[in-house]
């Protein structure tokens, strides 16, 4: 069932470009045709991310699974709106540094497919504000390490994501920017460690500095 939602958020968001608005670029910049002329791809623009990842969840008893680790992610995506793109992205965390947890080591490794909103709003002429907003899935291993022995657990799930970011113009095309994103995938803790998991979701914030190239 969660496959199914994941094929679902993907042919929604990354289709919605066949219904992006139309617009032309005057003097660098973009004029938006009437939003009754629907139907023209209209630009958009692609990101690279890459930054730190932190979880806190963790077993009963307390104590976190992970200390911080890293994530990198990859966005595409169109504009519908002046101030509203949509589209996919993929984020890749590695929670690697261990947390020994009453004798226990652990290791959470997550991929995460997205269906994107990104809301923007211009504060200047080169700054501006974002929120994402997503829905998408998340595939999930959990690594479990005790008296010379390991052991995993793979998980899908559904997850949702939003967050803040801002953003700098380079130039008329290359922007650059910080973002806050917390990911909530639908799974508990105890799907992914039965003996020491509780009914809690596990949770995770990602912290990115982005690269982006605009397209027209």
């Amino acid at each position: 069932m969660n496959k199914i939602w994941i094929v679902f958020c993907l042919c929604l968001f990354v289709g919605s470009p066949l219904a992006a608005q139309e617009y032309t670029v005057v003097h660098g910049e973009r004029q938006f045709a009437d939003l009754g002329n629907w139907g023209a791809y209209s630009g958009g623009e692609m990101t690279l991310g890459l930054g730190m990842a932190q979880s806190p969840s963790g077993p009963k008893g307390g104590g976190d699974y992970t200390k911080p680790g890293a994530v990198l992610g990859a966005a595409a995506l169109v504009d519908m709106l002046p101030f509203l793109s949509t589209g996919a992205e993929y984020n890749y965390a590695a929670f690697r540094t261990p947390a020994a947890v009453r004798g226990t080591e652990y290791t959470l490794q997550t991929q995460e497919v997205f269906g994107l909103f990104k809301f923007k709003w211009n504060v200047a002429k080169n700054f501006r504000v974002y929120a994402p907003l997503g829905v998408g899935g998340a595939w999930l291993r959990l690594t479990r390490r005790q008296a010379g022995e390991e052991s995993f657990r793979d998980k899908w799930a559904v997850a949702a994501t939003a967050g803040a970011g801002v953003e700098v113009d380079l130039s008329p095309t290359y922007f650059i920017g910080a973002e806050y994103r917390y990911v909530l995938p639908f799974i508990q803790t105890a799907d992914l460690d039965p003996a020491n998991g509780s009914s809690r979701y596990l949770q995770m914030h990602h912290f990115f500095v982005r690269i982006g190239k605009r397209f027209f």
